[in-house]
């Protein structure tokens, strides 16, 4: 069980996709007769699940359906349809004596909804997408349990619960008349591993680099180091102005450091040439848990 939420949760979940260890950090098959503990390594976990999700998560999440957000749900959905109904009526107001009235039914996994009252009333749920880039974006959500996780066209596909369970639990208890600050503990033990975390990997003392970078007719450059995907490149307007621009550039490879500059960088901001900012990547040891 997760030390993060007593659950078997996301935490759980990522252990040892990057590889299993024995106590002294060998690696080790999960079927070696020999060993009787295994250990993971938290980094390459999470590489390995940022590859196998393509850095994406989902959640389904409750939403109130309203005539103002009611077509950005169905693009949330497959079983969400709005059903636009036109038809004319008397209106002494205008010249024309008559006007255009349009109304909406709705349909959910097939069954029709005849106004929005109804409609919440039973419970719409769209998919939201979790982005993430780093293993600081992916900590939060280490309590919230997996509702659901499988393969699609080589990419795994992973469904996290609404909330924590941490939160969850607490809230039930309450209701409950079970008034224990129990759940502090694990909101403690978070944090504690936040900080271990960017002590480990987000300290870029002595890997900070600026180079000029020639940008070719697709765009593409190279730095002339790999790059430590735990930090953003951006450009270097050293101790000048900040520069006009569209956005940062995008990581295209970590590994060969090729970089890509924008559309609109390239021919109408930037230009061509242009500095940037990065930090090199190293080989982190193998750290246990």
């Amino acid at each position: 069980m997760s030390i993060y939420s007593g659950k078997c949760d996301l935490y759980d979940h990522i252990a040892g996709l990057g590889g299993w260890y024995n106590r002294d950090g060998k690696p080790v098959s999960f079927n070696d007769p020999d060993v009787h503990v295994f250990y993971s390594d938290e980094y390459r976990d999470f590489l390995e699940f940022k590859k196998r999700t393509n850095g994406t998560m989902y959640q389904h999440k409750k939403v109130k359906v309203t005539e103002w957000n009611q077509d950005e749900v169905t693009k949330k959905t497959d079983h969400f349809k709005v059903i636009e109904h036109k038809e004319i009526v008397a209106d002494k107001r205008l010249k024309e004596g008559q006007r255009e009235k349009v109304t909406y039914t709705y349909e959910y996994f097939g069954r029709e909804y005849n106004s929005l009252k109804e409609l919440n009333k039973h419970g719409v749920y769209v998919t939201m997408e979790i982005h993430f880039e780093t293993l600081l974006d992916l900590i939060p959500y280490y309590p919230y349990l997996v509702s659901m996780s499988m393969s699609d066209k080589g990419k795994e596909i992973v469904y996290l619960s609404q909330e924590s369970f941490v939160d969850s639990e607490r809230d039930d208890n309450y209701e409950h008349g079970f008034f224990s600050e129990f759940w502090e503990h694990y909101k403690r033990d978070l944090q504690d591993h936040y900080r271990d975390i960017v002590l480990t990997y987000f300290n870029p003392e002595g890997r900070e680099n600026r180079e000029i970078v020639v940008f070719d007719e697709n765009r593409r450059g190279c730095v002339s180091k790999p790059i430590d995907s735990n930090f953003n490149v951006i450009w270097d307007f050293g101790d000048g102005p900040i520069k006009s621009h569209w956005t940062s550039p995008k990581v295209i490879n970590a590994e060969t450091g090729e970089i890509e500059i924008s559309k609109e960088d390239y021919e109408s901001y930037l230009g061509h040439t242009v500095s940037v900012y990065y930090v090199e990547a190293k080989e982190y040891p193998i750290k246990i848990s």
